[in-house]
């Protein structure tokens, strides 16, 4: 039986992807930039009451949220932000305002850092469009972020796929197991 436990480990191992074992199932990467052309910002979310996980890409459910923003670039921080959150429907435009979630009034920064509390109403896929400006308008920097609200993220799906697999697995075995010491203990 000793083997049968070790095979199931080693299959439970093998099949599960790294970023399951990881406290709130995400990969958590402290940069999350987001490119600005040549610059970039960091951007966090958290959904503190629910969870103290901190994501970049994939919040685990709707409601109050969190998100953080860090220009450690001087000249970002003299600039305009413009910060925008829409639905991700796919289209190209930026500036479709029927897709508007949440918005920043305009304004500077000069600490290089904004947090801003959102509550999402809907799971689906959003997008932060953080549009940078400066005074004379000679400079403009525009960065997207694409996240998700409320859906499992492949990591998920592949955990929970993979654990089902070892629990139906080990169930089969276990039955087999059973009417195999059943069939000999009456014959």
């Amino acid at each position: 039986m000793s083997r049968l436990a070790f095979a199931a480990a080693a299959f439970f191992l093998a099949f599960v992807p790294a970023p399951a074992f990881a406290a709130g199932w995400h990969y958590y990467d402290p940069e999350c930039p987001i490119a600005l052309g040549p610059k970039s910002m960091k951007f966090v979310a958290m959904q503190p009451k629910k969870n103290i996980d901190r994501v970049c890409d994939a919040l685990p459910d709707t409601g109050p949220t969190v998100i953080a923003l860090d220009a450690p670039d001087a000249e970002l921080r003299e600039m305009d932000w413009d910060i925008t959150i829409l639905r991700d429907t796919g289209k190209a435009s930026a500036d479709a305002e029927g897709d508007v979630v949440f918005r920043l009034p305009a304004g500077k920064h000069r600490n290089g850092m904004v947090n801003f509390d959102h509550a999402f109403a809907s799971a689906g896929k959003y997008v932060l469009v953080a549009k940078l400006t400066a005074d004379d308008g000679g400079a403009q920097y525009v960065g997207r972020h694409p996240f998700t609200v409320g859906l499992i993220d492949d990591a998920e799906l592949y955990a929970y796929v993979g654990f089902g697999l070892v629990l139906a697995v080990a169930g089969g075995v276990g039955f087999i197991a059973w009417r195999r010491k059943r069939q000999s203990s009456a014959a």
